[in-house]
């Protein structure tokens, strides 16, 4: 997505972050959004394990539910939405909205997970519902 750009209608689009990891969850791909929300730099981010951006009172938790779901082949998040904790670079963990992406290959293998966080709109509390974007805001 954007990076604050001007969209079709003249307005400042919000940052959009991606962060995809494979199987093992390895970082695969690391956008400019993501190194804009979170502070750390593609060149840092991929081949690190997702334990970059996992706080970590989250780790065990979270590497639970990953690994039942590639070994499994469902995830029961698969396209949730909710704001998440996100470790940023400079050690603060802070929420962002986001929405869990489960992948699997045309037979249904899973490949991996991504996940999208767009910036926070304020008022963010951890695991609730995504709030919209305020009245006129892009």
């Amino acid at each position: 997505m954007s990076q604050g750009a001007p969209d079709a209608g003249g307005r400042s689009a919000t940052v959009t972050a991606v962060v995809l990891a494979d199987t093992a969850g390895h970082i695969v791909s690391w956008d400019t959004g993501a190194e804009r929300l979170f502070g750390h730099r593609a060149t840092d981010a991929v081949g690190a394990t997702l334990d970059l951006i996992v706080p970590p009172d989250l780790r065990a938790a979270h590497w639970a539910g990953f690994r039942r779901a590639m070994d499994t082949g469902t995830c029961r998040l698969d396209r949730a939405t909710t704001n998440l904790p996100v470790l940023c670079a400079d050690g603060e963990v802070r929420l962002f909205p986001g929405r869990f992406v489960f992948l699997a290959d045309a037979p249904d293998v899973p490949a991996g997970a991504m996940a999208i966080y767009a910036e926070p709109v304020g008022g963010e509390e951890a695991w609730g519902a995504v709030l919209p974007a305020p009245e006129g805001a892009p």
